[in-house]
């Protein structure tokens, strides 16, 4: 692997120490009770390498000190960890941002195996990419003849994390069916698909009353758009829970 600028690389995610240019596009770590293993993507392939994994607190602590120097090196700025259960899980997440801290770190479902977890984040981190970016303020994403956006501001900030993303253009609220009162239990965003153009439909729930919330994204047809799909049900999520 040669750098732009002529260096030679050790690999297609290696950081070059001549030129300062960044290779890797972001990293996957999983932890399994026997091993942790790691596969730091780069713009063509991957570098992978795994440890081996003991219970004992201080092997555990000197385990991750040494993945995060490793990490480190490709100064990848996105880690996201799986495992094999969410107790492993919360260890990786826990122990590496104490080595790798201000990287931003995050969550992934449990997998069965190492190989489904790297296939499938690959395949997010490649589409993400691909993807073209803006860089409006999240609150001037917010167009629509529509005005009203139920559940006041709880209702308002469900739509402003949609605002949020890269990787969306504009937020459209629509018609409200019901009888816009509310019956209590809090305001729900509810993403449900991708249309073929990329864009994504969603409603926003506030007891009887139903919106609908039309999200235009930087997408280009259904499949992209459902890989922005799941990681606006990131955002959703995160700020619902």
């Amino acid at each position: 692997m040669t750098c732009e600028c002529g260096a030679e690389l050790i690999s297609d995610a290696a950081y070059c120490l001549s030129c300062g240019r960044k290779h890797a596009i972001g990293c996957g770590v999983y932890v399994s009770e026997k091993r942790v293993h790691v596969r730091i993507f780069g713009k063509r392939g991957f570098e992978g390498f795994s440890l081996k994994r003991y219970d004992e607190d201080i092997s555990i602590r000197n385990l991750y000190e040494i993945l995060g120097e490793r990490i480190y090196f490709s100064r990848v700025e996105e880690i996201v960890v799986s495992g094999e259960n969410s107790e492993l899980i919360e260890e990786g997440v826990e122990n590496l941002k104490n080595s790798l801290y201000p990287f931003e770190i995050s969550v992934s479902d449990v997998f069965e195996t190492p190989e489904e977890f790297f296939d499938k984040l690959e395949r997010v981190l490649r589409v993400k990419k691909e993807l073209k970016t803006v860089n409006t303020l999240p609150e001037d994403k917010i167009h629509g003849s529509h005005s009203t956006i139920i559940g006041g501001r709880e209702g308002y900030n469900l739509i402003l994390s949609l605002a949020k993303s890269p990787f969306v253009k504009k937020v459209v609220p629509g018609v409200i069916e019901g009888n816009a009162t509310s019956i209590g239990g809090g305001v729900k965003l509810k993403l449900t698909r991708s249309d073929e153009k990329g864009n994504i439909r969603a409603l926003l729930i506030d007891g009887s009353s139903v919106q609908q919330v039309h999200v235009i994204t930087t997408a280009s047809n259904r499949g992209e758009g459902e890989e922005v799909l799941k990681l606006l049900r990131g955002y959703v999520r995160d700020i619902q829970d």
